[in-house]
């Protein structure tokens, strides 16, 4: 994969993420997909585990999601990239700026595999 393909994809997760739309993110991950959150004990596995971390942390937990893609780095069948975004923690009650890295693996086009970690601070209280 190119650059621009992978740009492509990040777009669409920034996008799924701003839009909160789970069949957009699903598109861009291969059915057998692993999605490691540093603040799980293990990745979720596959489509019906990215949908349901996607839908109940992104979709329930979530608002006035902006995404901000800053750097990507290509590596053989790996791409890393840093975004920051703004949300709003619905569980916390709080509006929060996370600046993240996260390492994709690349197969069929698609995320194979995505590892990400990240920090995040609240900025005010809703």
């Amino acid at each position: 994969m190119t650059k621009e393909d992978v740009l492509v994809l990040l777009n669409a997760y920034g996008k799924a993420w701003e839009q909160q739309d789970t069949d957009l993110i699903l598109s861009i991950f291969t059915p057998d997909a692993s999605y490691f959150d540093p603040f799980y004990e293990s990745p979720v596995q596959g489509h019906d585990g990215i949908r349901h971390y996607w839908n109940t942390k992104v979709c329930q937990e979530q608002s006035d999601i902006k995404f901000n893609l800053l750097n990507v780095w290509l590596d053989g069948d790996e791409a890393i990239a840093e975004w920051e975004a703004t949300f709003n923690d619905l569980v916390k009650k709080e509006h929060k700026h996370i600046r993240e890295v996260a390492i994709f693996k690349l197969k069929d086009d698609k995320f194979g595999d995505l590892r990400e970690y990240y920090k995040s601070r609240v900025l005010s209280q809703l």
